[in-house]
């Protein structure tokens, strides 16, 4: 199985940078060449042009986020960066897709803290090197990378958790859906994952499902009813049971996540409507 590349950026990574002091740029242009790098990160011929445009993506968001300004500020113009927003956490999240079909995720943390200054928190993507993550609690310099498509802050779970929705394009033969959570303290402090899982036979630090790269898998959250839904993965034969890219949603089964004592607890078989549109297909792989 291919493990994702990781590549080491000219720039020496921090974990996390304060703004001593504003600097003066122009938002509407810079936003104009981020949005430029991000379709070079996806369309260039080779590794060489998507890493070199990655970097120079990188260093173009870092000049953005070092003005107190860009918390408030609409990223939708940047076609291949997900943005999301809930309560005092921004999340900047995109990837870099490989020749070969492998990934690599990079994200920013933008964090409000009590005296309205900004903490920024660099992840950075180290999934090739986690053994059981479902069970692992984990740092910003020890991501599980993946690209985020929902964020969700609800205090019934605690003040200081944000749930997240990802997609990871993992290798050749499958993708994965993941459930992660971020807990940040008053000071900005980050771990990721925590044991507020509980899933049928055990309570675990998040969840990940695996399916093969020709099914989509439906994973969402449902405002209405504070519940994530998600499909039921069954292979296609009894006997390809652990050979995941022969898994895929079985025909109109769905369980769910619901909040239940601080913790998202398992619960099979859920009844849905119009919970699938042709929509769901972006996500099995959101770069196309």
């Amino acid at each position: 199985m291919l493990k994702k590349q990781t590549f080491l950026l000219f720039l020496i990574y921090l974990p996390f940078f304060g703004f001593s002091q504003q600097t003066t740029i122009d938002i509407g242009q810079e936003l104009k060449a981020l949005n430029k790098f991000s379709l070079q990160i996806i369309e260039s011929d080779n590794d060489e042009q998507k890493i070199a445009a990655n970097t120079n993506f990188r260093n173009t968001l870092v000049a953005i986020l070092e003005n107190n300004s860009s918390f408030e500020t609409d990223f939708s113009s940047v076609e291949k960066m997900s943005v999301l927003k809930e309560n005092n956490l921004k999340i900047y999240n995109w990837v870099l897709p490989y020749q070969n079909g492998t990934y690599e995720y990079f994200a920013f943390l933008q964090i409000k803290l009590a005296n309205n200054t900004l903490k920024v928190v660099e992840l950075s993507d180290k999934s090739a090197e986690i053994e059981k993550p479902e069970n692992k609690i984990l740092t910003p310099k020890n991501w599980f990378g993946a690209l985020y498509y929902t964020l969700i802050y609800e205090e019934k779970l605690g003040k200081s958790y944000y749930t997240v929705l990802g997609w990871d394009g993992n290798n050749l033969l499958t993708n994965k859906k993941i459930i992660d959570v971020f807990e940040i303290d008053i000071n900005g402090n980050v771990k990721i994952g925590a044991a507020i899982f509980k899933m049928e036979k055990k309570t675990q630090r998040r969840v990940i499902f695996e399916y093969g790269k020709e099914y989509s898998m439906s994973l969402k959250f449902d405002e209405e009813n504070k519940r994530i839904v998600f499909d039921y993965l069954v292979p296609a034969s009894s006997k390809l049971k652990d050979v995941y890219e022969y898994y895929g949603p079985s025909l109109d089964t769905f369980d769910a996540l619901v909040l239940e004592k601080g913790k998202w607890s398992y619960l099979p078989s859920v009844k849905v409507q119009n919970e699938k549109n042709k929509k769901d297909k972006n996500w099995n792989d959101p770069l196309k």
